[in-house]
């Protein structure tokens, strides 16, 4: 913990009222204004600022870097899986010692309940105009901040190349029964995605087709892409920069796009209310929504949330363009979230 003696005090209250005066000048990247001078020196005076992610640590980190460099704050990261995080933020919030200054979660629900209970203030970003509507709060309350996608991966030792799968509907083929692998719908918001878009985008059938080839089903999707390497499952969905880890660091595996599109989940996040650095939080909520923050997202893998960026190109794969790419729209989250754990259930009988 940063502390402040009497003198620290008063150069903080003097960066605050000097501004650009107090030698803070404005962030831009790439002709864009990500801050103006006096959120600079204000997060300055701060000097750091606390983050609780739920994006995997190693693979934000270049993130992460880039904003330390070109802000000069000090950063602590912390990791958490989505449901985890919730549980963690919300006892800290009620105990009245909360430690984030910024946090993400990946379910849009429960965002929406961090945000009805006044954990999550609201916060306009600079690109806000530039945001498509379902990534983003209307007045500013959460935003998606990165967007990691379901791709199909293929072991190639166990697969043919003839036999690759090119689509979402080809893995409902007989031929691979017992050989897919796949994460339970109460995996959280990354796995409710998934399978509002096997349903709604792929086909009314798909949960049952996939149900009768009798899949491997994970409680998480932290281990499948393992499992894929080992060959305990031929085919996965699964995370794509799970997969092109894994074939960078030479598993015999293949990443493919299906023809029908992607499943985007995502980081969703914002400044919190009882944040000790407050101004360093949001100018890291500025930074990763802006169009140089969305592309440094997309160099490890995931789309970020400006409309202007470019998809990912990661490891060597060139991603497909954000039209092929979708997202749960934030009205329809509270009713999939409801009913479909249920029904998915049903038709995978797991209790």
């Amino acid at each position: 913990m940063r502390m402040w003696g009497k003198s620290g005090a008063i150069a903080a209250i003097l960066a605050l009222a000097l501004g650009a005066d107090a030698g803070a000048q404005a962030l831009v990247k790439d002709g864009e204004q990500i801050a103006d001078a006096k959120l600079m020196a204000a997060a300055h005076a701060e000097g750091r600022v606390n983050l609780y992610g739920t994006y995997p640590t190693e693979t934000i980190q270049p993130v992460l870097n880039a904003f330390k460099k070109d802000t000069g704050l000090d950063l602590d990261y912390v990791r958490l899986p989505g449901f985890q995080m919730f549980e963690r933020l919300s006892r800290e919030f009620e105990a009245g010692r909360m430690e984030a200054d910024y946090a993400d979660l990946t379910d849009l629900s429960l965002a929406k309940n961090w945000k009805e209970r006044g954990i999550f203030v609201s916060h306009k970003v600079p690109s806000f105009a530039k945001l498509p509507e379902e990534l983003r709060d209307p007045d500013g309350y959460w935003y998606y901040l990165v967007r990691p996608t379901y791709v199909l991966g293929v072991n190639t030792v166990e697969v043919a190349e003839k036999d690759y799968p090119k689509s979402w509907r080809d893995t409902f083929d007989p031929k691979w029964k017992g050989k897919v692998g796949t994460v339970s719908i109460d995996a959280g918001g990354s796995a409710l995605t998934l399978y509002s878009f096997l349903r709604l985008r792929v086909g009314e059938d798909s949960w049952a087709k996939i149900a009768a080839g009798d899949p491997r089903i994970y409680a998480s999707a932290a281990p499948i892409a393992n499992d894929l390497v080992r060959g305990r499952v031929s085919i996965c969905y699964c995370g794509a920069s799970a997969i092109a880890n894994q074939i960078a660091n030479g598993a015999p595996l293949k990443m493919i796009f299906p023809t029908e599109g992607l499943a985007s989940f995502g980081s969703i996040g914002n400044v919190t209310s009882k944040a000790r650095h407050p101004n360093a939080a949001r100018l890291w909520v500025n930074y990763v929504t802006s169009k140089y923050g969305s592309q440094l997202v997309a160099g490890t893998g995931s789309y970020g949330t400006h409309s202007e960026a470019a998809p990912p190109s990661f490891r060597g794969q060139s991603y497909p363009p954000p039209s092929q790419v979708w997202t749960i729209r934030p009205d329809d989250w509270e009713k999939y979230h409801e009913t479909w754990p249920t029904e998915w259930k049903q038709v995978f009988q797991q209790k």
